[in-house]
């Protein structure tokens, strides 16, 4: 497919597929640009939360019966395929009832179906209105995924030939693919998701193996802000990120953006854009960095837990961090940050996380004589930006007094403080970071 007629793709989120109308204008608008479309589509809102309830109950007939009459509910005039789906589902929720508990393949095969109902629906309601749309299952077309159910990641050398191959041939036709985003087929050939808002990221992978123009992420009630506007009612919209200013935001917590979004797009320098169906003026622009943007975006983290680890003979003693690091990698405790000094190591981690942390470090504080202080709950706060570093002065000199652990690098500067001081500290960030250098 050359560059030249590069195809778009047009991803929309579940609360975006409750104004059809919208969509639909969206649709025709952007086919309006004369370029092949491919679309993606996230399960219609709220039903991946009642997959999810189902599986919480595995037990409970009465419990299925309600969910599988709501999921029809929000799927009318389905064609014959989208009602084999709905009776799949049913056999799925009757296996629950009579079998052991869900495993990951199984629950990820559940969790599939609110993404093909969607594509279903969105591809005959297209139709209607004249749209050649198709409703295409990214596992039967050949999205190829890790062994990772419930967070798995795309294989693109594996997908690469099958979704050029069969997307190619509908794009051909004149058709209009409508792909379920959030899930693909594992290595073992089950239905494997992506994680929560993976359809972001099926989006950006399926642009990446068509070498698409651009990628468009299309949201109801989301917006890529300076903060999130619960805690900071002065958070403002950002125009254009890097790449990597992006990234950072997803990983530390903006839910904005399923984490792994960027990379495919990066990789083949395709453009992303995040924006609003309300109101096309409010869009962020991803792409590559640009010395003369000077963007500033805060995340909150919480809630957290920080372990100290007292190190008798600090750095004199060689290895100490990667033997803490290593003993955590097999327990699979996953550190949010690590902070350390010259005989202090702290460890912020998921409240969940603590015992097993505990536990893996046990032969330490045996064999070492290493002391372990806390949990002590905390919150991290981080302001993201390139060139942050030139910005460490400005830091409100109260946060720096209540912090337990800062770490800078030249695009994330993240600080960790008492649980309860995390609001009160994002927002004197967002001030000075933010508002004041915006006025200055």
């Amino acid at each position: 497919m050359s560059r030249r007629r590069a195809p778009l793709v047009l991803k929309f989120g579940g609360a975006s597929l409750t104004d059809f109308d919208r969509v639909l204008g969206d649709v025709v608008r952007t086919r309006a640009e004369g370029r092949p479309l491919v679309l993606v589509a996230s399960a219609r809102e709220g039903v991946t939360d009642r997959l999810t309830d189902a599986l919480e109950h595995p037990r409970s007939a009465a419990r299925h019966r309600r969910i599988l009459l709501e999921v029809r509910a929000r799927h009318p005039g389905l064609s014959p395929a989208g009602r084999r789906h709905l009776a799949r589902l049913a056999r799925m929720f009757a296996a629950l009832e009579k079998g052991p508990a869900p495993d990951g393949p199984m629950s990820d095969r559940v969790l599939s179906q609110g993404e093909r109902l969607s594509v279903d629906w969105l591809a005959r309601r297209l139709e209607d209105h004249d749209i050649p749309a198709v409703a295409v299952e990214a596992d039967h077309l050949g999205l190829i995924t890790d062994n990772t159910y419930g967070a798995s990641c795309i294989l693109f050398d594996r997908s690469g030939p099958a979704v050029r191959a069969g997307l190619g041939r509908l794009l051909s036709q004149g058709k209009v693919p409508v792909v379920t985003g959030y899930f693909g087929r594992s290595l073992e050939g089950r239905v494997a998701t992506l994680g929560r808002g993976g359809s972001d990221y099926a989006a950006a992978g399926i642009g990446a193996i068509l070498r698409a123009e651009r990628v468009e992420l299309v949201k109801r009630h989301v917006a890529v802000l300076t903060a999130d506007p619960k805690e900071v009612p002065g958070a403002r919209p950002i125009a254009e990120l890097s790449y990597e200013e992006a990234e950072e935001l997803a990983q530390f917590g903006a839910r904005v953006l399923h984490p792994l979004t960027i990379e495919p797009a990066r990789a083949h320098g395709i453009v992303l854009r995040v924006r609003s169906l309300d109101d096309a003026r409010i869009a962020t622009t991803i792409g590559p960095s640009r010395s003369d943007r000077h963007n500033r975006a805060l995340t909150l983290l919480r809630p957290l837990r920080l372990l100290r680890l007292r190190v008798p003979g600090g750095r004199q003693r060689p290895g100490i961090v990667a033997e803490v690091s290593q003993r955590l990698a097999a327990a699979q405790v996953n550190l949010v940050q690590l902070y350390t000094s010259s005989a202090l190591l702290c460890l912020v981690l998921a409240p969940t996380e603590v015992l097993a942390a505990l536990r893996s470090l046990a032969p330490l504080t045996r064999e070492a004589a290493v002391m372990v202080e806390g949990p002590f709950r905390v919150a991290l706060v981080t302001v993201i930006g390139d060139g942050i570093l030139a910005d460490v002065d400005r830091v409100p000199s109260r946060v720096v007094a209540t912090a337990e652990g800062f770490s800078a690098t030249p695009r994330a500067l993240s600080i960790a403080v008492p649980e309860e001081e995390g609001p009160r500290a994002l927002r004197e960030l967002h001030r000075a970071l933010v508002e004041e250098a915006r006025s200055s």
